[in-house]
């Protein structure tokens, strides 16, 4: 029986009528819990999940990354199979180098949807990163046969088809590994630098660690990346990149033979900053390109 909002009374411990109408003693009871709980309660409701991923994008086009990721992980624990949702979880721990969740978000995207065409592009981007440039090729071409029309998985299908290239490929060798760090006249201000020739020869890494072969490949794989993807665009190669990180900024400078890389903490002016790169840029290139 439908209830319309009709001027109740209540007389007695469970006397209630509603219009004149008296209740059985059933619904009397369900009524007055329902005010209970009403007044206890409040009219507090949990947001939806469609309202925290809306909240969760405007904290993510905020920067405010780690705190958008925390409002997704609990939206997706009432709503498991929002495939938007786990998306944005993918896109969020990308930004936070977050690289194994990021592979785990769209790996279940893909669980849902098997053709999803931004999770088989964003698995197909850590594939390329982690030097898979084959596994990075088959999901390009998973995403490519359902949908023709996508040129960004088709700009870095590209790359990957041109990092395919023989193991025993002709490659710069400097006779020490990397230069020294005390002779390169690096700006006092920079954390890190790197230098590499256009085949992922590292010639200059500071601080110089195990890890820094891998970092020099990764590096020139994304600049081949964003060279073929801005040269589709009709926009030309990349020359100059900006790459904002929680705590440091690093500025990158290439041509067709070699990259550099340089980071700063994120208080350094931009001006200086480009300064340095120019003038780090120009003697490297004159040494050792």
């Amino acid at each position: 029986m439908a209830l319309r909002r009709q001027p109740c009374e209540i007389s007695g411990r469970w006397a209630l009528t509603v219009g004149g109408k008296d209740l059985e003693r059933p619904e009397k009871r369900a009524m007055l819990f329902a005010k209970i709980w009403h007044w206890v309660r409040g009219d507090k409701r949990p947001p939806t999940s469609a309202l925290a991923l809306r909240q969760a994008r405007r904290l993510r086009d905020e920067g405010r990354y780690r705190r958008a990721a925390g409002i997704v992980d609990k939206a997706l624990l009432h709503d498991p199979r929002n495939v938007g949702g786990h998306l944005l979880a993918a896109s969020l721990h990308m930004a936070l180098r977050e690289t194994r969740r990021a592979r785990a978000s769209f790996e279940r995207v893909l669980a849902l949807d098997p053709t999803q065409p931004r999770a088989l592009l964003g698995l197909a981007r850590i594939e390329l990163e982690d030097g898979e440039a084959a596994a990075c090729c088959a999901l390009l071409s998973r995403a490519l046969a359902r949908y023709p029309d996508l040129p960004e998985a088709r700009a870095v299908l590209e790359v990957a088809r041109g990092l395919l290239a023989p193991a025993h490929a002709k490659r710069y060798a400097t006779p020490n590994g990397a230069v020294e760090a005390h002779r390169l006249g690096l700006p006092a201000e920079s954390g890190e630098a790197l230098f590499a020739l256009a085949d992922a020869t590292k010639i200059v890494a500071v601080p110089h660690e195990p890890g820094t072969d891998a970092v020099a490949a990764r590096a020139v794989r994304l600049s081949k990346v964003a060279t073929a993807m801005l040269g589709r665009a009709g926009l030309g190669p990349l020359r100059h990149a900006v790459i904002e990180g929680a705590v440091e900024t690093t500025y990158l400078r290439s041509d067709d033979t070699a990259l550099l890389t340089l980071s700063f903490d994120r208080d350094m002016k931009s001006t200086t900053a480009l300064r340095h790169l120019e003038r780090v840029w120009h003697r490297f290139r004159s040494e050792f390109a």
